[in-house]
This record gives structure tokens, sequence and C-alpha cells, in this order.
């Protein structure tokens, strides 16, 4: 954490941890942000195995008889 420039001793004063606390803010999000996984349009998904397939369709079954 940064040194509070006010005169508080060793004390860190509110608007110092403040503004701390929104830089780090800033930085995480700014981080999270960076390119995902999924917005990566260069990587070629993965085809799905025949059990995948089936677990697939078996959820949708399973998620239409829950509708109706």
């Amino acid at each position: 954490m940064a040194r509070c420039p006010h005169v508080h001793g060793r004390t860190l004063c509110f608007e110092c941890f403040r503004t701390g606390m929104e830089r780090t803010r800033a930085r995480r999000e700014a981080y999270a942000q960076r390119s995902l996984p999924f917005d990566d349009t260069r990587r070629a998904a993965k085809p799905l195995s025949n059990q995948a397939i089936a677990h697939r369709r078996q959820m949708l079954e399973y998620l239409d008889s829950k509708t109706s």
C-alpha cells in the first residue's frame, strides 16, 4: 500500500486507504477484462465426444419434460 503523504505517523488515513482500494479495484477489473478464452475467435472449438453429445441430449430432454 502506498505511503500516506499526510502527517499521521504510521497510520494510514481514510482518504489514502480509499484511493488505494479504488486503484486496486480498477487494476483487478482491468485484468479481468483482458481477452477471455471464449472471446478468442482464432481458437477452434474442440468437437464434442459421443458421450458429451448424449449427455446434452439427455439434459435437453429432461428440461423439455419439465417445461411441458
